[in-house]
């Protein structure tokens, strides 16, 4: 009997279904065709998949890259992949890496929070392919998509980052999962005693890395060019990516990296041993045995901050000392930041939590300005003089300048190097939808734009600003993917760093900024003080 048949014909009779429930659309439920049941064969075993709505797309989901990290593979380095007998159907997405339960919450909505249908589970090293259904004459740009969620939430499913529609624009297009919290970060005495290597941590960034290598060996496999891989990551993924690119494990894994709303130039590096300090003193002295029989739940109520730490194998230092050591990665970068990114990472404080600031007057601002600016305050208020007594515009300005001068601070740090370019951008355009007047270009709105992805979840907003922004800004990252310089037909012209402080700033329309010179010559005698260079 076709059971096949069977399964297709159950399909068809569930999917109404499915499109009238906002979780099951959540999920994506798909109906297979036969070309998307041609088995692919990769490490590991064979695989299907399911095919887009209008078959354009082959779609693969919950591809195991490596090792279920469980039992006594909870807290080391990712193993190989476990084979498998058969066929297996990658159909959905696995479960999402233990974290917190997760709900809509302030800026970001249904589309930006992960599919819970599977659940959350310690088996979570699964990673995702879009890539087209017709076979090219040649090898296609590959981009691996890495989620972001503070590195202790998040993961592949969520609606936003959807790989779709930059498949159809020639991208072979992969998203991951990996380990995040405490069960992708801890660093313990006793870990390192039984590593080969005599390290522990860093547990997140080496899932990526086998991911990575997991598409340098299998990505041909899908029309992909294992040559050609662009790294993208917002929020926590751009500070992993970011760390990737300093990663001597990660050399020749990927020719281009894009980084959303994160730069780590300014980061201080934390060392392997005062991370396992800290494990030690999270874990009361308990055997690793007893760590390793703690269920999620119970691990989940410690208090251990997610962090990579320099054990001298994943890092060798900060991203500042690796640059200025010309020991990082060589390949091209784009990095940039949302107008909102500052108001979760404020050069300038009110004192505030995060920069929620409602308001501001003129004394309040210039009184945060010497108080965290010192020698450098009246340069910060010839710069940027407050114009009346409402002082608020100029606080977020300054703040929201801060950030991208700190990103040409980090192509001013990889031009030590000599390393390949670096493009910057800003984004200030809104997302329309609820009280989106109030939310303005919070962080990660930019990343539907970036992959040309549109939810229906947000149907009834969007406009036809945007989907020319997502037209537009997905060329440029298909480029980007394709010959490392994101120019195209575009009508504006996107330059590298070039020493001088502009970056492209997308808004409703996208054009070049430049700042002036008093307000250069703040930012570079501020961040020469602080950092050096």
């Amino acid at each position: 009997m076709k059971v096949n048949k069977i399964f297709k014909d159950l399909v068809r009779a569930a999917l109404p279904i499915a499109l009238s429930s906002p979780l099951l659309a959540f999920s994506h439920v798909e109906e297979k065709t036969d070309e998307s049941e041609v088995p692919v064969k990769i490490q590991g075993g064979k695989i299907t998949g399911t095919l887009s709505e209008d078959s354009k797309i082959r779609i693969y989901k919950g591809i195991p890259y490596a090792a279920p990290p469980v039992g006594q593979l909870r807290w080391k380095a990712p193993q190989p992949v476990v084979p498998w007998e058969g066929i297996k159907e990658c159909i959905q997405y696995s479960a999402n890496a233990i974290q917190p339960p997760q709900n809509p919450f302030m800026f970001w909505s249904e589309e930006f929070i992960v599919d819970t249908t599977k659940g959350y589970s310690e088996d979570c090293l699964y990673l995702n392919v879009w890539t087209k259904s017709k076979k090219a004459d040649k090898k296609r740009p590959v981009i691996v998509y890495i989620h972001g969620g503070a590195n202790v939430s998040g993961g592949a499913s969520c609606d936003v980052y959807d790989g779709t529609e930059i498949a159809k624009k020639g991208i072979v297009y992969v998203s991951i999962n990996y380990r995040v919290g405490i069960l992708g970060f801890l660093a313990h005495p006793s870990l390192s005693e039984e590593s080969a290597d005599g390290i522990s941590g860093n547990y997140a960034i080496l899932d990526q890395i086998t991911a990575l290598k997991w598409v340098k060996n299998n990505i041909d496999k899908f029309g992909g060019d294992p040559d050609h891989v662009t790294v993208v990551g917002q929020s926590a993924g751009a500070f992993n990516v970011n760390s990737l690119v300093i990663s001597p494990l990660a050399k020749g894994l990927f020719k281009n990296a894009f980084t959303m709303s994160f730069n780590i130039i300014n980061s201080e590096a934390v060392s392997l041993s005062d991370k396992e300090e800290e494990g030690l003193k999270v874990f009361e002295g308990k055997t690793l045995e007893e760590m390793r029989a703690m269920s999620t739940d119970e691990l989940l109520k410690l208090n251990y901050v997610a962090s990579t730490c320099v054990d001298g194998l994943v890092f060798t230092g900060s991203a500042l000392e690796t640059y200025k050591a010309k020991a990082a990665n060589n390949v091209t970068l784009i990095t940039g930041m949302v107008d909102g990114d500052s108001i979760l990472f404020p050069i300038l404080s009110s004192g505030e939590m995060f920069g929620y600031t409602k308001s501001m007057t003129k004394t309040q601002y210039e009184t945060a300005v010497k108080e965290q600016f010192g020698a450098y305050a009246n340069e910060c208020l010839k710069a940027y003089p407050p114009l009346s007594d409402d002082a608020l515009d100029v606080f977020h300005q300054v703040n929201r300048d801060g950030a991208m001068a700190l990103q040409n601070y980090l192509a001013k740090a990889r031009s030590l190097q000599s390393v390949d370019k670096t493009y910057i951008y800003n984004f200030s355009h809104v997302m329309p939808g609820v009280d989106s007047a109030n939310m303005k270009a919070f962080h990660t709105s930019d990343v539907p734009y970036w992959l040309n992805y549109f939810s229906p979840l947000r149907e009834e907003y969007w406009a036809k600003i945007d989907y020319k922004l997502g037209e537009q800004m997905s060329n440029y990252l298909v480029n980007f993917a394709e010959t490392g310089n994101p120019n195209g037909k575009e009508e504006t012209s996107w330059k590298p760093y070039n020493g001088k402080m502009s970056y492209l700033n997308i808004g409703d329309e996208i054009s070049i900024y430049n700042m002036s010179d008093t307000q250069v010559k703040f930012w570079e005698g501020l961040f020469a003080s602080q950092l050096g260079l």
